[in-house]
């Protein structure tokens, strides 16, 4: 069982010496030195050691509290000993050294410091008396070859300590990853993130917090088993003492974004980290919203991936695929149900509809910037902006998925490449669905022109679709060698109360391909940003968790 699923909550820090990623940094030493010593006084002369001709050997950080210093030399013990015979600095700021201990036997002092920063170089200086730097006792090490990180058990909320290593160091990440695992593609996943992924999201939505002063988020590699592709926790934006006093719940106080590596990569689709730091920047701009509509947040994280990789295919494909039949049932939009990808695609293709009717990718950053992005808000600004509303507006993204015009409101304007694949279709012999608010389907139907049945539910309303992709909105419709898109335009999203379509005529083909070749993104089976105080989204997440493993052992 992975180590996800761990019933008791850890609370024991496991500290391991040494990282096989990061090598502590070598200093040159010239030949000779006495390394022994028990006290004060030179061994052949009587006169009191001093620092004269010492050097220091290596110098390393074994975990995010303890420094290794090898000295090359016979130093004064007393001093060796002193915790205020060292400073320790970086461009990040200073390190506290709390206490110090010299074995004279080995040359070895181990420092014990404050809170290290992760993917800081620290340079350390021995001081003499006066607390002066000594010329030539100086070296540089990376902090934190290993640190303690506080993870989530999803299946029981309940916190655990997994030890990880370091493994990469960038400009705007630093990289660690669960001791057990030694995933391919971990520099390379620090070195995209510094050049795309960071750039790209902190200039289109807003900039990311720095609590712990390290000007880098950690990308922390775990064995997630089959649970998640990646996680965003939001107690980690808060210091321990706050989330301790709140919920009784560690913080890590810093920025961490999660990656399964079980599979024996890290993030090697690319899909997992924008869709997770994306996460991030929400709730640094939103945080604890309430109503929480995650077809915004979600959304917006699926359109963090286009706007890093320059499309999110996968979810066209997704969409077009349609290997579980949702689309063709017809899926609401804004009624979110978790770990079902079928609502990532379709919220990334609203939404990037929507952003082709106004400045493209910029506009992803308009839509961020919403309040909690309701649709009574989204509505607002499609009348302000396009002169429409939102169900209006998605009744024509649902249209251009089909038609796919090169320009107009029939199209996406470039924003995506569709192939030549259709949307799938109900049903061969379906004559009617039930439909949600903010859901729609397409029928393919043996006639030429199709009236309202007079049975069909309050707001729901068709679109007709010819072969040529000429669209036809007004009754009778026009839907020879094409299709009838039916659309429950209810803007009432509190209770979702579904409505019969019609037409009531038997669908004559369906079209749905089954399960995807290149297989599921792992970002479908994310938990939810979720806070302690209201974790109904996590126990849906939970029990649409637990079906779809049922499923897949069948």
């Amino acid at each position: 069982m992975p180590t996800l699923f761990r019933v008791a909550l850890i609370l024991t820090l496991v500290t391991t010496v040494g990282c096989h990623r990061s090598d502590p940094a070598q200093v040159s030493v010239p030949d000779g030195g006495d390394t022994g010593g028990t006290d004060d006084t030179d061994d052949d002369t009587g006169a009191p050691a001093t620092w004269d001709d010492m050097s220091i050997l290596a110098v390393n950080a074994p975990d995010g509290y303890s420094i290794r210093l090898e000295l090359d030399g016979n130093p004064p013990a007393a001093e060796a000993g002193d915790p205020l015979s060292y400073g320790v600095d970086s461009s990040w700021g200073g390190l506290d050294v709390e206490d110090a201990e010299f074995d004279p036997e080995t040359g070895v002092v181990e420092l014990t410091t404050e809170r290290q920063k992760l993917g800081v170089t620290y340079e350390l200086t021995i001081l003499d008396g006066e607390g002066e730097p000594i010329d030539g006792l100086t070296a540089d090490f990376l902090s934190a070859d290993t640190f303690a990180f506080w993870v989530v058990d999803f299946q029981t909320y309940a916190q655990y300590q997994v030890v990880a290593e370091r493994f990469a160091v960038g400009t705007y990440s630093v990289v660690y990853v669960e001791q057990g695992w030694n995933p391919s593609g971990a520099e390379q996943a620090a070195s995209f993130f510094d050049s795309n992924t960071y750039p790209i999201e902190t200039e289109l939505f807003t900039e990311p917090p720095d609590l712990d002063g390290n000007g880098r988020i950690t990308l922390l590699g775990l064995d997630g088993g089959p649970y998640y592709g990646g996680y965003f926790d939001p107690i980690n934006a808060y210091p321990e003492a706050q989330t301790m006093a709140w919920w009784g719940m560690h913080s890590n106080e810093m920025e961490v974004v999660h990656i399964n590596v079980s599979g024996g990569d890290f993030d090697a689709s690319g899909h997992v980290t924008p869709h997770e730091f994306q996460h991030l920047l929400y709730h640094e701009h939103h945080g604890w919203t309430d109503p929480y509509w995650a077809y915004h947040d979600e959304g917006m994280a699926e359109c963090a991936v286009h706007a890093v990789l320059g499309a999110n295919d996968y979810a066209v494909d997704f969409y077009l695929w349609d290997y579980q039949g949702k689309f063709a049932d017809g899926l609401s939009l804004v009624n979110w149900t978790y770990a079902l990808y079928e609502n990532y695609a379709l919220a990334y293709l609203f939404w990037t509809y929507l952003a082709s009717r106004m400045d493209g990718v910029d506009s992803y950053g308009e839509f961020f910037d919403l309040g909690s992005g309701s649709p009574a808000e989204v509505d607002d600004l499609i009348d302000e902006v396009l002169g429409s509303d939102m169900n209006t507006v998605q009744l024509e993204g649902l249209i251009a998925n089909w038609v796919r015009a090169p320009s107009g409101i029939y199209g996406y304007e470039g924003m995506i490449s569709f192939p030549s694949t259709k949307p799938a279709t109900v049903e061969a012999g379906t004559s009617s669905v039930d439909l949600q608010p903010f859901a729609g389907t397409f029928f393919t139907l043996d006639e030429d022109s199709v009236d309202y049945p007079g049975t069909e539910g309050e707001h729901v309303v068709y679109a007709g679709i010819d072969s040529a992709g000429d669209v036809d909105l007004e009754a009778p419709f026009d839907v020879a060698g094409g299709a009838l898109l039916v659309y429950n335009q209810n803007f009432e999203y509190v209770a979702f109360e579904a409505e019969h379509s019609g037409p009531d005529l038997p669908a004559s083909s369906s079209k749905s391909f089954g399960l995807l070749e290149a297989g599921i993104s792992p970002a479908w089976n994310d938990p939810p940003p979720v806070t302690p105080d209201n974790l109904e989204p996590l126990h849906r997440w939970q029990e649409a968790t637990a079906l779809r493993l049922a499923a897949e052992l069948e």
